[in-house]
Order: C-alpha cells, then structure tokens, then sequence
C-alpha cells in the first residue's frame, strides 16, 4: 500500500477516486475520509464530488460518466456529434432551422422547437456539462485551494478535459473523444486497450494506453474461427475494457 510521506494515510489512486464517484451518496464520504478528504455535500451530487483536504490545502473534483438515460441520449449524442462531423451539421443545419423559423407567423414561433440545437446542439450547452463547470468555479472560490486535482471517468473523463485550467492537475480515463479533437499535452489521459468510447484518442501522442486484462476473452475464439464466438467475444472485451476496474491495482496516483 502507498502510503502518504509524513502521514499514516493511504495515497489516493485514480481507481478510488473514480470508484468512489459511483457509490451511494451516504458512501462517498466515509471512503474519502481515509484519504483525508471531506466531501462538500453541498457542492456534490450523483454526476459531481467535491473533496477538500484540509491539512494539505488540496481539492479534488470528480465527474462520473454517463449514468442516466439523460446523458445517454442527451449529453453523449451531442459528444459523439461533435468535433469534424458535428461542425459540418452545424454549417447548414442551424442556419436552415432559423431560416425556417422567421418565415413563420409570429403566433407559431414560440410553440417552434429547433430540431437541430436539440440533437445537434453544442456539448458545452448541456446542462451536464454546464453544472459541472459551475461546481467547479464555485469550490475553488469557496476553498481558495493550494492545489486542485480533477478525475473522471468516460463522459466526465471528456468534461474534465475542458472545464481544468492549466494550473488543474487532470486525471482522465476512458474518455469520450471525437474525431478531430486535441489532447492537451499537460493532462494526463488514460484509455484501456479495445476501449471504443475513447477509439479516437488511440493514436494521440498526449493519450497512453492502458493492457485490458480482458483481451485473453477474444483469443480463444480467433483460433476457433467462429463467427458468432468472435461476435460475443468481442462485445464483451469492449464492454469490460470500459470498466474503471482495469486500473485497479495500477501506480496512477492523484
């Protein structure tokens, strides 16, 4: 166990503080407290965490990944709509939709739902994204903190990225990338091996990729040469290689 210099304390790893984020709310605090860290219940919810150690002056923020048919449907398509592709829907589809909407009599324009801001609308308008944001101006301006340090897995992997400053310290894992999109070189960003939510970071040079534990799945059925065995295989190598537990164990520390 790594242990704290000139405290009995563990050290924290990015798997706990991952880990922690998604526990019950009543949960969340207790773990964090071995590390000494007290959770701003306030400032905190399912989606957020907001830690402050006060011995050591340091303020940890985490941001899960998606865990509502909200984000799934919402926050996550406009993510994945982003970047190369999403500029290009944005070019005609948002000119086009207020082109439309002008033409309409004024008694129709309030009952008129832009199709393309909802589907196609920025990912940083997202109320997901936003309310993460917020949180975190409002705990550095409550804590004044010496140091901040900032996880998140997946989803909040891909928010983290764009709400640090570059004074943060930046732990991301699995992150939602897009095409196109730029990894900055003073983040330290993680994916797992076969992990398809972060495909498009594989070849960033700012992007280390992680072994998935759980490749040996695939191997047995390669040499079989079924196709099905392969097909299900597959799915279940990406599925896990998705999973926060692959770095348990690891030398990742925040």
């Amino acid at each position: 166990m790594n242990v704290i210099p000139n405290s009995n304390r563990p050290a924290l790893s990015l798997y706990d503080s991952l880990r922690v984020g998604y526990l019950p709310e009543n949960k969340k605090g207790s773990e964090m407290a071995k590390y000494g860290y007290q959770i701003d219940k306030g400032l905190s919810n399912d989606n957020q965490q907001v830690y402050y150690n006060p011995e050591s002056k340091k303020l940890l923020y985490n941001v899960t990944g998606s865990q509502s048919l909200t984000d799934w449907v919402n926050v996550d398509s406009k993510l994945a709509l982003g970047g190369t592709i999403g500029k290009g829907i944005k070019a005609i589809g948002k000119p086009l939709e207020r082109g439309i909407e002008t033409l309409l009599p004024s008694s129709w324009k309030n009952k008129f739902e832009r199709g393309y801001e909802n589907v196609f609308g920025g990912f940083k308008d997202t109320d997901r994204y936003k309310q993460a944001d917020e949180t975190l101006k409002a705990a550095k301006s409550k804590y004044n903190p010496a140091d901040v340090s900032i996880t998140g897995h997946s989803l909040g992997g891909r928010i983290v990225q764009d709400i640090a400053k570059k004074s943060d310290k930046v732990f991301a894992l699995d992150p939602g990338q897009t095409i196109g999109q730029k990894v900055k070189g003073n983040q330290n960003v993680y994916r797992s091996a076969g992990d398809i939510v972060s495909l498009a970071s594989a070849g960033s040079k700012n992007v280390k990729t992680l072994p998935n534990p759980h490749t040996r799945t695939i191997i047995p059925a390669l040499i079989k040469g079924d196709p099905r065995q392969i097909g299900i295989a597959a799915a279940i190598d990406a599925y896990h290689a998705h999973d926060i537990g692959n770095i348990k164990g690891s030398d990742i520390f925040v």
